[in-house]
């Protein structure tokens, strides 16, 4: 591996489109590798725990190796597979919105459970973005900062709204990357000078921004691996 490298993200879980070999179903995951920590971290879980966990295992990654599990907000195709990963692996740690932190514990009892409120670093360069309180749930991302100190922002949905999150990450420096579900985000303005835009899941405007944005635009498909 690159010493370069900073981050590695892998498409565990979604509904646009898979390589071969990989399952998709509605919802979104992805596995992140930590190179400052040499740890594997788990953003969202998806909609159905076993096919999280076929896709996880078909990259070669057994469940026992994640530390943390981070969910961005409480809607079944972000928090479904929770339950099968926890399962597997009794040790891991979840990060949830500080709001949802009582039922995560209700169905989850023996577990570690940790409310989110504020900004936080979970590990090594690894930055929740603290909740956002929506109309109807309440969310966080997560900022990932590279070696060169621009930031992959990581989303799940971001019913919140997008340009919340995006200028929270600016607060800490330039935004490299965006991977995730913008949902009925179209004030695009705001991704402009961003290098990798890989809008995926529950993006309504998906075509508008790949039309607008076509060099920094890509496809993210379960499946996929990507360096940073």
């Amino acid at each position: 591996m690159s010493n370069d490298l900073s981050f590695e993200i892998k498409i565990v879980y979604d509904n646009k489109c898979s390589e071969a070999g990989f399952l998709t179903d509605f919802g979104f995951s992805c596995l992140i590798y930590n190179h400052f920590t040499n740890n594997y971290l788990l953003f969202d879980t998806g909609g159905n725990g076993k096919i999280l966990i076929q896709n996880i295992h078909r990259f070669g990654i057994e469940i026992s190796s994640i530390k943390k599990a981070i969910i961005s907000h409480n809607h079944y195709d972000h928090a479904g597979g929770l339950q099968a990963i926890y399962q597997e692996n009794k040790q891991i740690e979840i990060c949830v919105p500080y709001d949802n932190l009582i039922s995560f514990r209700r169905s989850l009892p023996e577990a570690k459970v940790r409310g989110i409120l504020e900004m936080t670093e979970i590990e090594k360069n690894v930055i929740s973005s603290g909740q956002f309180s929506g109309k109807f749930t309440s969310e966080q991302g997560l900022f990932l900062r590279l070696k060169d100190n621009k930031l992959i922002l990581l989303v799940g949905c971001a019913h919140p709204g997008l340009e919340k999150f995006i200028i929270k990450a600016q607060g800490l420096g330039i935004i490299k990357g965006i991977i995730g579900g913008f949902h009925g985000f179209r004030d695009l303005s705001y991704l402009n000078g961003i290098e990798f835009i890989g809008a995926c899941h529950c993006t309504q405007h998906i075509n508008l921004i790949k039309k607008s944005f076509s060099e920094a635009f890509c496809h993210m498909c379960v499946g996929n691996s990507l360096q940073f």
